[in-house]
């Protein structure tokens, strides 16, 4: 239904509206009027432009009539859900005080107030619209007091979306840590109508119900996060109490001794679960799980269940004894631990990831990082590697020199699609690339992803064994089935184009050939020519480089 808007006439007999001229306001009726125009314009309803408002007049001071406050309360009420923090428009007016607490939706994303649990907290308490689907607080190094009653007032009201963000800085982590046996425990009330669940504890205890069912909860994630009972977590996770659940993610958890899934879940994602000594995974209709970092430094003891299991990310210690994954006949994405290009024959690592890919009989998709250095991986860059493969890819820390991997590798799977990261800081990559080509010859698809690393570029020393005879540059390899090839970060240096030569060299029925050059790179019309020379002539070859800070693909000058 069209809607007709214009400037309400002010009755003489009302008071004027005036508003504060405070930064703090000002600040806020800003906000609204840059989503007025927005919120004015009602799909299905008024297709005409919306009214143009006039600019504020900060020389009419006190005495300036506050026309927005005069907009009927469904517009002022759909300009007030565009706003980052609604409630905080209660210092606008009396016409503004109460009617936030008629919304649907709250957030509260500051930070940096330290009240912001406890903003929330009356928040809840004074709505007075039906049933709250969204709930959005972040916190800065809230006291669990006040997280355990935000929750217990949103268990009662939320029929969507809760989020509590505790943010600690890094410089109090320790500290927080330290003292949070002696604070109060944070319990989680049951959410019998919540969609989701996001909580992210700052390390704070969490207690989690003994009774209950979250009867409509798809996704629940825990993150930074000190349980006080792990029996209670496997229990509240169980499909009685969460028949719902498909999607549960628990990052960076401490109190996890024994952790058993039994679930309908059809994702699983624990990430550095510090303590945990055994992982019991029954979940039928599993289809994908990561595992990255929950038993480092300690012998793992697992049992997965997953009959229909697809994805697997394994990025930990893994040993066949003690972790039985089954048969996962329908697996066809695996990502694991990394190879190091040089390194130490004694390194406990180098016989993990073999044994993981002996496990299997044939891959579709193989995911690796490969770093050929002698340098180790700090938890930084550690987690930035893990962040890379966002789209479905996560690498872990654990390293395997190719000295051993070369002697071990006589029964590892067919893989057709094989994805290697390449950490080089400096390095060449064609040794590693050559030793982990040479097992994977039947392979399809391969995507090659070169990355100087995440510190500054290291430059090789003159002993490095990068100035040694290479085998990859003399010995000869065959790929009769590779039919599409990707490189990305390419730098445009001599050694990489030697490379690419010989790579191209060995493929004799490539249908596809895509090059990306790394943004920094300097890209001659010379190499470009000299690349597309490289390939037979019924081989589709793009190249793609940076002009002026765009990524453009190449075409011959005519």
């Amino acid at each position: 239904m069209s809607r007709e808007i214009s400037s309400p006439t002010r009755d003489p007999a009302r008071p004027r509206c005036r508003v504060s001229r405070g930064d703090g306001v000002e600040s806020t009726m800003r906000g609204i009027r840059e989503n007025l125009r927005a919120a004015l314009c009602i799909p299905g309803g008024n297709r005409r432009p919306p009214p143009t408002l006039p600019p504020p007049d900060d020389s009419a001071g006190e005495g300036r009539e506050d026309l927005i406050s005069a907009l009927p309360d469904d517009v002022l009420l759909s300009v007030l859900l565009r706003l980052p923090s609604a409630a905080r428009t209660s210092v606008l007016s009396r016409r503004w005080r109460r009617l936030w607490a008629r919304l649907p939706e709250l957030r509260f994303p500051h930070p940096t107030d330290p009240l912001a649990l406890a903003r929330s907290r009356a928040a809840l308490a004074a709505l007075a619209g039906p049933a709250l689907r969204l709930l959005r607080v972040v916190a800065y190094d809230a006291d669990p007091g006040d997280a355990a009653a935000v929750l217990r007032l949103a268990a009662a009201r939320l029929a969507r979306e809760v989020s509590i963000r505790n943010v600690v800085p890094e410089c109090r982590k320790r500290a927080v840590v330290a003292r949070a046996g002696a604070r109060a425990a944070v319990v989680l009330p049951c959410f019998d109508r919540a969609e989701l669940l996001l909580l992210c504890l700052g390390y704070l205890r969490l207690v989690m119900p003994l009774s209950g069912v979250f009867a409509k909860l798809t996704v629940l994630y825990l993150s930074d996060v000190r349980f006080e009972d792990a029996c209670d977590l496997g229990d509240a996770l169980s499909t009685a109490r969460c028949p719902s659940l498909r999607k549960l993610v628990i990052h960076n958890a401490q109190g996890l001794s024994n952790l058993a899934i039994c679930s309908e879940s059809l994702s699983v994602d624990l990430r550095n679960l510090e303590g945990l000594q055994q992982l019991t995974v029954v979940a039928p209709m599993l289809r994908e799980l990561i595992i990255i970092n929950c038993f480092l430094m300690r012998q793992p003891v697992a049992g997965i269940s997953a009959p229909v299991l697809e994805k697997l990310w394994w990025s930990d210690v893994y040993d066949p004894s003690s972790v039985q994954l089954g048969e996962l006949a329908q697996l066809r994405m695996l990502v694991t631990c990394c190879f190091a290009g040089y390194g130490l024959f004694e390194n406990m690592q180098n016989c993990v990831t073999v044994l993981l890919l002996q496990h299997f009989q044939k891959i579709a998709f193989l995911g690796m990082l490969i770093i050929p250095t002698q340098q180790g991986f700090s938890k930084k860059n550690m987690e930035f590697w893990t962040r890379s493969w966002s789209s479905g890819e996560q690498i872990s820390k654990n390293m395997v020199n190719y000295q051993y991997f070369m002697e071990a590798t006589a029964l590892l799977p067919d893989i057709e699609n094989l994805h290697l990261r390449l950490a080089r800081h400096g390095h060449v990559v064609g040794t590693c690339v050559f030793h982990m080509l040479k097992i994977s010859t039947s392979i399809r698809r391969l995507n090659l992803d070169i990355n100087e690393g995440i510190k500054e570029k290291a430059a090789c020393s003159p002993g490095c064994v990068c100035h040694l005879p290479q085998d990859w540059e003399t010995k000869e390899l065959r790929f009769n089935s590779l039919e599409e090839l990707s490189i990305c970060g390419l730098s445009g240096a001599d050694c990489d184009f030697t490379f690419v030569k010989r790579l191209l060299g060995w493929m004799p029925v490539l249908r596809t050939i895509t090059m990306n050059f790394n943004p920094s790179a300097f890209v001659s019309e010379e190499l470009c020519k000299e690349l597309l020379c490289l390939p037979r002539p019924e081989t589709c070859m793009k190249i793609y480089l940076y002009r002026n800070g765009a990524k453009v693909m190449y075409t011959p000058a005519c």
